[in-house]
């Protein structure tokens, strides 16, 4: 037995619409950024303020994020890193995107949360800002708590899927 489906004039219109509507462009923040993060610090109640050039890579998947910061820090460590778990989102037409990433692994212990300020996709090459607020007491050769507030600016050198390691299970 054969089933037929009768639509009203209006369904038909609708599903003759829907064909021609094209779906919103999916951004993606995956790929290699280079920049600079400039720092306020307070250690133990004494202040400071810092900055270096940093490289982040990003794995988008769907709307979760994997992120990699390296830097050198010439005064202490050497190179170092931070890894951070995240969400990304575009509002309504593709058009403007904006995320947060969260750390999950580093160097040494530290909690930090990055929040990329909203930014068209449009712009080529694509950057973006964001401020971060960190802190740690297990900071190496720095006794007593240290909390920062740091402003990132960002650009994209390319749009290709970085390796980014997992965070481990916590």
């Amino acid at each position: 037995m054969r089933t037929v489906r009768h639509f009203t004039k209006p369904a038909i219109c609708l599903l003759a619409l829907a064909g021609t509507i094209a779906p919103a462009s999916a951004f993606s923040l995956t790929g290699s950024y280079k920049g600079v993060v400039a720092c306020e610090s307070t250690t133990a109640g004494k202040s400071s303020s810092w900055g270096w050039n940093i490289e982040l890579l990003i794995v988008q998947d769907g709307d979760d994020l994997r992120v990699d910061y390296k830097y050198v820090d010439t005064a202490e460590l050497g190179n170092e890193y931070t890894l951070y778990n995240g969400k990304a989102t575009t509002n309504s037409d593709g058009s403007v995107v904006s995320a947060y990433f969260k750390s999950c692994d580093a160097t040494f212990p530290a909690d930090e949360l990055v929040q990329m300020f909203p930014t068209s996709t449009a712009s080529t090459p694509f950057n973006f800002a964001a401020d971060s607020i960190w802190a740690s007491d297990q900071v190496p050769n720095l006794p007593g708590l240290t909390v920062q507030s740091c402003r990132w600016s960002l650009t994209r050198t390319s749009t290709e899927a970085p390796s980014v390691r997992n965070c481990p299970q916590q």
